[in-house]
């Protein structure tokens, strides 16, 4: 072993190619098998790899893997509906990097999206508008965006207007969509936002554009029957309060006893509050 151990040295001594710090086989199992969990809608199991990648990062003492490990971990507990946990995590993370003088601008992302879940308006605003001045694109898109959800929340239609002429030409095409539909009560915008959030994989928000749909939709069949679908897909992501209110909606503008019974149906099965 001690003699094959040091032609393996002299090897990697005599290269030409220049060899970066080895990897580290552990903390590479556990972020690929929280990706793997995070893609097959298993946020939970997501959230467990990545709270043990993050710990296996500070075993190593690596700030790089900390950031990443972290930082999937508050995305992890945000999909699983765990708005408080991801905004902890992304406090906790951000104070430990800011002691290396790292600063990492997509943990104000993470805080802003679980502030605004919570319902803390102001504070999410706060945070997303420190990210509208960002050099990155992809992130002062994303800030400018959910100032436009928070502008739309709180009636503010100058805020709304705003945020939907900010986005660059790079944004992301659902988001444009659904900021066009909210600022002229358009649901074509609404559901072709909602069509592209389904190929995204965002079913949070294909469910939240369909809800929107359902909003400017005149007929109340139509309209309820778009609220059972984004209701039921809210449920299917465990976004209990948003599909209570949206199968509520269904339930009430439900002109005929089987749709309505749908509705209640999928009303019942939700959790206990």
């Amino acid at each position: 072993m001690a003699l094959a151990l040091l032609t393996g040295a002299v090897l990697v001594g005599c290269s030409s190619t220049p060899k970066g710090p080895p990897e580290d086989p552990t903390l590479a199992r556990l972020g690929h098998a929280g990706d793997i969990a995070f893609r097959l809608e298993q946020p939970d199991q997501a959230a467990e790899q990545y709270r043990a990648a993050l710990a296996r990062a500070r075993v190593r003492d690596d700030a790089a893997a900390i950031a990443d490990a972290g930082f999937d971990l508050a995305a992890a507990e945000l999909r699983a509906g765990q708005a408080r946990d991801a905004l902890a995590t992304a406090r906790e993370l951000q104070a430990e990097l800011a002691r290396r003088d790292i600063a990492d601008p997509a943990f104000d992302l993470v805080s802003a999206t679980a502030l605004f879940r919570l319902g803390e308006l102001a504070a999410a605003d706060e945070k997303a508008a420190g990210l509208t001045g960002s050099k990155d694109a992809e992130l002062a898109d994303a800030g400018w965006f959910l100032r436009g959800l928070i502008a739309d929340r709180r009636d503010d239609r100058p805020g709304l207007e705003q945020a939907a002429a900010s986005l660059t030409p790079a944004a992301n095409a659902a988001d444009a969509a659904e900021l066009r539909a909210r600022l002229r009560h358009d649901r074509t915008s609404a559901l072709h936002a909602a069509d592209l959030r389904r190929d995204q994989l965002d079913y949070r928000g294909m469910a939240r554009a369909l809800a929107l749909a359902a909003e400017f939709t005149p007929s109340n069949a139509e309209a309820a029957d778009l609220y059972l679908r984004a209701g039921r897909s809210a449920a299917g992501e465990r976004d209990s309060a948003e599909a209570r209110t949206w199968l509520g909606r269904a339930r009430d503008l439900a002109p005929d006893a089987p749709l309505r019974t749908e509705a209640e149906d999928a009303l019942r099965a939700l959790p206990a509050r």
